[in-house]
């Protein structure tokens, strides 16, 4: 106040300044309430002061939002305009402006309204003087609330739809669909538009096939065949020419609305994709018929054989490539499936493929296709083999060519099917196993031979393979083999000690023999050979001609020593998942004349669902534990608790553990001379294990951990509060209230 003071000290007339401001808000002439985003709303109020020489006026307008106030354009007590901090950028591009229309009435224009212009309006006029120094000095502010505005996005009217329906028309037509916009402000907005096409109505990004693209400046991503333009402000049309049967599908288009905002930048404000549209393409397909023949055939075996497949009334076929597969099948009972090999096929590009059982024959060229011209193919097998009796059809694919170049195939037709055989009696195998040298006890040798009778062969040459069927007729297990060459193979004799024991020989041409040294209690079974004719054709190329299979010889034991029984045992079968599980094999002896010290065992475990039985672990008679590979299930033990007792145990049980587990047995006795004899395998009756599933065991420890961690954490923010209310809050806070008015008085001594 001094300062006034001093700036009045010299005058000999004092001025009082009355309080002659005011600011008033004319509702009817302001556009606020509801304003759609994008949309112009402007603001007015009057500010006006009694003519006193010396003061000036200014006038400011807010926003007001909450407890916050934020300047948008003040207009100063010289005359000149100042921009808000955030709206300087607004201004200075014309999206907000303060115009004076006369009669102190000030306008306050928003050009492009956005979602951050939502607020209560005020205007604020000031009365200002100027001091001794020449600066400006406020004497009085008054403000109004002029009005408050709401900003309603155009994201939720923003609707896109395409054309009126689903799309049907030809291949090589050209598609053509709408994409229509409806949105508020529309002339503001510009549209960004992607066409897509999915396989499925569900627009999943990972299905969508993207076709075209246009952006908000009209820059078109395309192709040749797919563009888009617009043809009006709110609708873009799709151009596909050409469409393919493959090009059928399910059409969408993404429509972006882009918004204006200052500083020529945009803004996403809305975006939606359509409903699909279904387009589907017809093709005409072509049509023709097939028709096979025999200009040669076979009286012989060896004879050739020609078929000639033709195609005839030939429809819609302009630029399609005609190819041919050829196929056999064999001639089987009514009542049995039919199955159809493939001989060889030519496909689109005129590439021969033979199929798996004529590869040999095609590459050496005892088969051989030919083309005579566009609709006749012809077959031939130039040496007919018995197993070529059967019936013959061919497949006529038409193919056309896409727009990438690549051929289509549209559609097969397929011959009728045309017998190929002649009278021949079929060739015939007789096989009789004799035993040479009988079992009675382990340790003997058991020798058999096999005698073989062929009929309507041509130098025929034998494989032989041994078979051994169980006592209990279960399982058939080949032990060894001679091919037509007289080149042995083990087939499943596996047993690492054993595997020079078993011999097989050929001691004439249509003579085998068959002997097996020290033969243990385990080798009990019916002994047997299976023979293979295999002929040579005109290629001296081995083929199977027939099959036949001996009598079976008997390898049996005395039973002198003692009989066996497994049976399991357990306290508990029904656990919850993380307990230990421990089932017991036991081993039962029955009339065991001889020492436990003589008996030994291999025992196995293994477990069974409905769907397979997987093995989990065993025990030789050496006492060597081996391990299964990891099949899911928890780990497990396998230990020896007794002389005749196997304890299994599944430690921390798990759901997949549940199952039927079974004792297998392998007895092995100590004969009089220190050898081991090995004994037919017995298995125990399985035992069921349910592991159910405990609620209250499950949670019993995350509900402990979880109140002591609260526990814990409620008494660690105990301890902050009490220090940050101890050492750290002691300062007071001190505040300024300003009213709307100020006046500065003056004082004169």
């Amino acid at each position: 106040m001094k300062r006034f003071f001093d700036s009045f000290f010299v005058l000999s007339t004092i001025f009082v300044i009355s309080d002659s401001l005011k600011v008033t808000a004319p509702k009817s002439r302001s556009k606020t309430g509801s304003i759609t985003e994008g949309s112009l709303f402007d603001l007015r109020c009057t500010a006006s002061q009694d003519s006193v020489e010396g003061t000036h006026l200014s006038l400011t307008w807010e926003v007001r939002r909450g407890a916050a106030s934020e300047k948008i354009l003040s207009l100063n007590p010289d005359g000149g305009v100042m921009a808000g901090s955030g709206y300087r950028q607004r201004y200075q591009a014309g999206g907000v402006r303060l115009e004076l229309q006369g009669s102190g009435v000030y306008r306050l224009v928003v050009s492009h309204a956005l979602p951050t212009d939502e607020g209560t309006y005020v205007c604020v006029a000031g009365q200002w003087v100027k001091d001794k120094s020449g600066a400006w000095e406020s004497i009085l502010e008054k403000s109004t609330d002029v009005g408050e505005v709401k900003v309603t996005p155009i994201a939720p009217s923003f609707m896109v739809s395409v054309g009126e329906g689903n799309v049907t028309l030809n291949a090589d037509s050209t598609l053509e669909l709408t994409c229509t916009v409806a949105t508020a402000n529309s002339d503001v907005i510009r549209m960004e538009v992607t066409w897509y096409v999915s396989p499925t109505p569900s627009a999943d990004q990972g299905n969508l096939r993207f076709l075209v693209h246009m952006d908000r400046d009209s820059v078109v991503n395309g192709s040749d065949a797919v563009t888009v333009s617009r043809v009006s402000a709110d609708a873009t049309r799709l151009v596909y020419r050409d469409v393919e049967k493959t090009d059928a599908g399910y059409y969408f288009c993404k429509v972006v609305g882009w918004m204006p905002q200052p500083g020529e930048t945009w803004y996403k404000a809305a975006e939606k994709t359509s409903t699909p549209v279904c387009v589907t393409v017809t093709l005409l397909e072509p049509t023709f018929s097939v028709l096979l023949s025999a200009p040669t055939t076979p009286h012989f075996s060896d004879d050739p054989t020609e078929l000639e497949c033709k195609v005839t009334d030939v429809k819609n076929a302009n630029g399609t490539r005609m190819t041919v597969s050829w196929h056999y099948r064999k001639p089987s009972p009514a009542d049995l499936p039919v199955n159809d090999d493939l001989i060889a096929t030519m496909d689109q590009n005129w590439d021969l493929q033979a199929g798996e059982k004529y590869k040999e024959r095609v590459r050496k060229g005892h088969i051989v296709l030919t083309k005579l011209d566009p609709a006749v193919f012809k077959l031939q097998i130039l040496h007919t083999r018995d197993t070529d009796r059967g019936e013959y059809f061919c497949t006529v694919s038409a193919w056309t060519q896409a727009k990438d170049h690549s051929w289509v195939k549209t559609k097969d037709v397929s011959s009728r099917n045309l017998p190929v055989s002649w009278e021949q009696e079929d060739p015939s195998l007789i096989v009789v196993a004799t035993p040479l040298k009988a079992v009675f006890a382990g340790g003997d040798i058991f020798e058999m031979a096999c005698k073989v009778t062929g009929k309507k062969l041509k130098n025929p040459k034998y494989s032989v393979l041994i078979n051994v069927e169980e006592p209990s007729g279960r399982k058939i297990r080949n032990i060894l083999s001679m091919s037509q060459d007289s080149v042995t193979h083990l087939e499943e004799w596996n047993e690492k000690d054993r595997l020079d024991s078993v011999v097989l020989e050929k001691s004439s041409e249509d003579t085998f023999r068959f002997r097996m040294y020290g033969t243990q209690i385990s080798d009990a079974g019916y002994y047997y050979c299976e023979v293979t004719a295999w002929t040579p054709d005109a290629g001296n190329t081995w083929r199977e001609a027939t099959k036949g299979i001996s009598n079976k010889v008997k390898i049996d034991f005395e039973n002198t020593g003692p009989a066996f029984n497994v049976s399991l045992r357990s306290d508990r079968l029904r656990v919850y998942p993380g307990e230990t599980v421990k089932i017991e094999c036991v081993i039962t002896v029955h009339m065991a004349s001889a020492d436990t010290d003589d008996i030994s065992y291999d025992v196995k475990w293994s477990v069974s669902t409905e769907n397979e039985s997987v093995s989990l672990v065993s025990m030789d008679r050496w006492g060597v534990v081996a391990l299964a590979p990891h099949n899911g299930s928890s780990d497990c033990s396998l230990e020896r608790i007794k002389p005749n007792t196997y304890r299994l145990s599944i430690h921390n049980t798990r759901d997949v553990d549940h199952g039927n587990y079974q004792c297998s047995v392998t007895p092995w006795l100590k004969t009089s001379d220190g050898s081991w004899q090995k004994s037919l395998e017995i298995q125990s009756e399985p035992v069921l294990l349910k592991v159910d599933f405990a609620m209250l065991e499950s949670l019993k420890y995350p509900l402990l951990f979880g109140a002591a961690a609260g526990l814990g954490v409620g008494l660690l923010a105990m301890l902050i509060g009490y220090i940050g209310a101890r050492f750290c809050c002691k300062n007071t806070l001190q505040g300024d209230m300003k009213g709307n008015r100020r006046l500065v008085s003056m004082e004169m001594d």
